[in-house]
């Protein structure tokens, strides 16, 4: 029992080690596509009427390639995309920005492609001096995937994975794209009473709490650590 017990202490710590260290991975790479977008709506281009669309467009390609994003979007204060034309008005991540705030997006279906995606977006400061006159709103959408890939990464044993769930309680990253944005246990679990205890862990992640604790799925008894990721 002792050595039980002293293994299943060490397997807690390294679940509880490994979900910290995930959540500030996380954490770090949004900070990093907070900062990019930040200092694109600096770039005093891009609020100058003289300046071509052509060369805006440009500009905001070569910023998302250099920093490994998807694409980017420039919108006018409007929220009317320079770019492709389309109104973005109601999104929230312009709404957010076009008041001058850097805004991280909860995962949204693109209207674009059509998959989920996380919008980074911040304001475009007339003549590039941050704090001025807002003059539009530019955005970027990192790599659809980026946080399943983070997920795919952390590794502890051969039958272990990670995921990511929001503050609905809906999976938004998974080693497996099947679940995201379709799975949310807590809902699954008012049908389903072999997932209540996962449930009640899930309610408790929302919560924002870092904890410890285990399940059985299927006859299999399974061991949880979550934690929260820290906002950028």
């Amino acid at each position: 029992p002792s050595n039980y017990i002293s293994s299943h202490s060490m397997l807690e710590q390294s679940l509880e080690s490994t979900a910290s260290l995930a959540a500030t991975r996380v954490s770090y790479e949004l900070l990093s596509y907070q900062n990019a977008v930040r200092g694109l709506g600096m770039v005093p281009e891009l609020s100058d009427g003289a300046v071509p669309v052509t060369e805006k467009e440009r500009i905001v390609d070569h910023w998302a390639q250099s920093y490994g994003m998807e694409r980017g979007n420039l919108l006018d204060l409007s929220g009317r995309s320079l770019f492709d034309g389309n109104s973005y008005s109601d999104r929230a991540y312009f709404q957010q920005a076009v008041q001058g705030e850097v805004c991280i997006s909860v995962p949204t279906l693109s209207k674009v492609t059509g998959e989920l995606s996380i919008m980074v977006s911040a304001p475009v400061w007339l003549n590039g001096i941050e704090g001025g006159t807002v003059a539009g709103v530019v955005y970027f959408v990192p790599h659809e995937t980026f946080l399943n890939d983070i997920m795919e990464s952390i590794h502890i044993s051969e039958n272990s994975g990670a995921y990511m769930i929001d503050s609905t309680g809906t999976t938004i990253a998974d080693t497996t794209l099947d679940t995201v944005s379709v799975q949310n246990i807590e809902q699954e679990a008012q049908q389903d009473s072999s997932l209540s205890a996962l449930a009640a862990l899930h309610a408790d992640m929302r919560a924002g709490n870092s904890s410890y604790g285990s399940y059985e799925i299927s006859g299999a008894q399974k061991y949880l650590a979550y934690a929260p990721v820290p906002r950028p």
